[in-house]
């Protein structure tokens, strides 16, 4: 969930998000996010959820 959360942040125009991480292995839990992406129809529909007013 952090990672799609990420991905779509990163997503963002405009957004740098800066995770934090307690752990070695929470940093490579957000590496994670890394490398691939979200698609259209799910940038859309995180998009539709979080902002339902536009």
């Amino acid at each position: 969930m952090a990672q799609v959360a990420l991905n779509w942040l990163i997503a963002q125009e405009g957004v740098i998000p800066i995770p934090g991480a307690k752990t070695a292995q929470q940093a490579q839990e957000n590496a994670g996010a890394l490398g691939w992406n979200l698609s259209e129809a799910e940038l859309s529909a995180l998009e539709k959820a979080s902002r339902p007013w536009l």
